[in-house]
């Protein structure tokens, strides 16, 4: 008989008043280790010479649809410069565009480099946090998770395909899958930190959650207000892992 799987318990109050709690659990749970973050860091000269790619496909599908297309409508936090008056005026050029774009490729590239601490968990809850209305950000963007979803389905392919034909990965499948699997169960950890402002669960605890922004430094709170609405969701779905040879 094989051995019994050990049961590990989870205190439910402290998975929506303790960020850190929350991001070990999931963690845990999706199977996120020493050997991902290895497998990560070891890609992201990889994966970085791709960032603007990404960045501008992103852009160019959230334009593609008039109700994703009419959040930068609204000014972003950090960003005081012009601001188009309507979609038919809007374009991917506009400076505000590539003012996202560049926070966008910057959260990219430490989403593969950063050091996964407390500093880091911090700052994958306050990109989550930014795209819904709260009284700790300037700006009024607020993404509805409809959105979220659908970019999460979206990128998922658009990611698996690109990360998928580079040579370097293809000549190594066990890396390839490994690398794969590793940013898959990365970006659904950051999903994490975003459907957990939209579900109700935990309301019953979340009033007691205090202070999670006010670790974060004022760079930092720059940086990732600058990625407002720039990407709904950072996410790929674990199906990745079908994409590795057997």
């Amino acid at each position: 008989m094989a051995p019994r799987t050990p049961i590990k318990n989870v205190d439910r109050d402290r998975l929506y008043t303790d960020i850190m709690y929350r991001y070990q659990y999931v963690s845990d749970f999706v199977g996120f280790d020493d050997t991902d973050i290895k497998a990560l860091k070891d890609a992201a000269p990889l994966i970085a010479p791709l960032v603007p790619v990404i960045a501008d496909a992103v852009y160019d599908r959230l334009f593609s649809f008039d109700i994703t297309k009419q959040v930068f409508l609204e000014r972003g936090e950090g960003f005081h410069g012009h601001i188009a008056k309507n979609l038919a005026a809007m374009t991917t050029e506009d400076e505000q565009i590539k003012h996202r774009k560049n926070f966008l490729s910057k959260y990219l590239v430490k989403l593969v480099t950063a050091e996964y601490d407390a500093k880091f968990v911090k700052y994958l809850d306050y990109v989550g946090k930014i795209h819904t209305n709260t009284p700790e950000k300037k700006s009024t963007i607020n993404v509805e998770y409809v959105h979220v979803n659908a970019l999460f389905g979206w990128l998922h392919g658009f990611l698996a395909e690109t990360l998928n034909g580079l040579p370097q990965l293809q000549a190594d499948p066990a890396a390839r899958g490994k690398v794969l699997g590793a940013l898959s169960k990365l970006l659904w950890i950051q999903n994490d930190f975003f459907a957990m402002y939209y579900v109700k669960d935990g309301d019953d605890l979340k009033a007691k959650k205090t202070g999670f922004l006010s670790g974060m430094s004022n760079g930092n709170k720059m940086a990732v207000g600058g990625l407002v609405a720039s990407v709904f969701a950072i996410g790929l779905g674990a199906g990745m892992r079908r994409l590795a040879p057997k």
